[in-house]
């Protein structure tokens, strides 16, 4: 009974969120201004002159692709991420083994409330391209571990959507490849032979690919366009120009110095949690007192010349994570730590362990890089591969992530569900 009432409200929320969001929010959302911007430039200029002044090439391109039949900019930035998600649940399904001993039923209403939640997948964003590419190469990295044939064309591919689509690869992809490596270590010692495979070798194949799609910037030796606080000057890969935002016309506008400083006020006030971000000004007007250098520049400089800071501030964060985990993915993220001390202890060599030390990674080197509150959106492919963890049948026992656990799982989840559309009123933006 709660198995079918669960997936009643699952599908609803699921459905609910997608018309509100892609049909009933207002234009230009958020970040989607900026993605607005750069397909106009892109149907007006052509692609040469959009890759150097710098766009999301996956992204753009599958957008006028969905343009060319909607007329409706907005519409179609939003109906191309929303089809990506589409194809993170067919993939979910059609990829063997993936889920081949979940309960498959607890594990779909879990990632439809989580979608659901993760609203933004469906804005006029490039998120879906990056986190379900994310995604699907931390399952074909788990699919590889467990024995599975992989295809390393489909890797090529998936590889350079996701290093093309946002400049955060140069932080998931150190945190996918460390969890892997860690594993292979953990199971099997130091080995040669585990140094160069099918994962590793595709990944440096694509940036071929990769530097194919960026030749405008490359010929043009134009490596000085939308570089933000992420990727390093020297690197050729096109990116959305998001180093400003729709918040503020202040050309010395910086991400870094904003998180940073509003969390330096919080703490300044207690202990710094769920700081909410300040008005730009007041950040402007600190930089104008204590001169340019008082705040840092980029989230590097942030880690090498703030680590008191950093210090501090990782279990505090780790906190905000967890309780705000809640609304994403129940009780499953507390639980985490338990089950990965009893498999160690079990001496287990189950590939399932890779997920959690991906998990584990990912979420601290979040706590690390972010100065304050972090967007759980960035945490979502993370918790896709936990929900599979933990919905694994052959993993379940009498201590923890078994059936009795997950249904009271399912009612938490339920009950949060049904809050956030009674605070709603079902749709929000009506």
């Amino acid at each position: 009974m709660i198995i079918k009432i669960s997936l009643f409200l699952s599908c609803a929320y699921f459905a609910i969120q997608f018309i509100d969001n892609v049909f009933l929010f207002k234009k230009n959302l958020g970040d989607e201004w900026f993605f607005t911007r750069d397909l106009n430039y892109f149907l007006t200029n052509g692609y040469d002159l959009s890759v150097i002044n710098g766009i999301s090439i996956p992204f753009t391109l599958f957008s006028s692709f969905i343009y060319s039949f909607l007329n409706d900019i907005s519409i179609s930035l939003r109906i191309a991420n929303a089809i990506i998600v589409f194809l993170l649940i067919l993939y979910l399904y059609v990829r063997k083994n993936i889920l081949a001993h979940n309960d498959k039923n607890i594990f779909i209403i879990h990632l439809l409330m989580l979608i659901g939640t993760t609203g933004g997948l469906f804005y006029g964003t490039n998120d879906s391209f990056f986190a379900v590419s994310f995604f699907i190469l931390c399952s074909e990295c788990y699919l590889y571990l467990k024995g599975e044939r992989i295809k390393p064309m489909f890797m090529v591919i998936i590889y350079s959507i996701f290093i093309m689509s946002r400049p955060h690869f140069i932080i998931y992809f150190p945190v996918l490849i460390l969890s892997f490596y860690i594993f292979l270590v953990y199971r099997e010692g130091w080995k040669m032979k585990n140094i160069f495979n099918p994962i590793i070798i595709s990944f440096f194949i694509s940036l071929l690919i990769v530097s194919l799609f960026n030749y405008p910037k490359i010929i043009t030796n134009n490596f000085s366009h939308n570089q933000g606080t992420y990727i390093p000057k020297f690197l050729f890969i096109s990116y959305a120009d998001k180093s400003g935002t729709y918040k503020t016309d202040d050309p010395e506008f910086n991400w870094a110095q904003w998180t940073f400083y509003s969390q330096m006020i919080s703490n300044s006030k207690g202990i710094g949690l769920f700081a909410p971000l300040v008005n730009w000004s007041e950040v402007m007007d600190y930089k104008e007192k204590y001169g340019e250098n008082s705040l840092p520049k980029s989230y590097q400089e942030y880690i090498l010349k703030y680590s008191p800071s950093v210090l501090k501030r990782i279990p505090i964060s780790i906190t905000e994570v967890s309780i705000i985990s809640i609304r994403y993915v129940g009780c499953l993220l507390f639980c985490l730590p338990f089950w990965l001390i009893f498999k160690i202890r079990e001496k287990s060599n189950n590939p399932l362990i890779f997920i959690s030390i991906l998990v584990f990674i990912g979420i601290i080197i979040w706590t690390i890089i972010w100065p304050t509150t972090i967007n759980h959106q960035k945490l979502m492919p993370f918790y896709v591969m936990l929900l599979i963890l933990a919905t694994d049948k052959s993993n379940f026992n009498s201590n923890i992530f078994n059936k009795n656990y997950l249904m009271l799982n399912l009612i938490i989840m339920d009950i949060i569900t049904i809050w956030a559309l009674w605070k709603w009123e079902i749709f929000r933006s009506i």
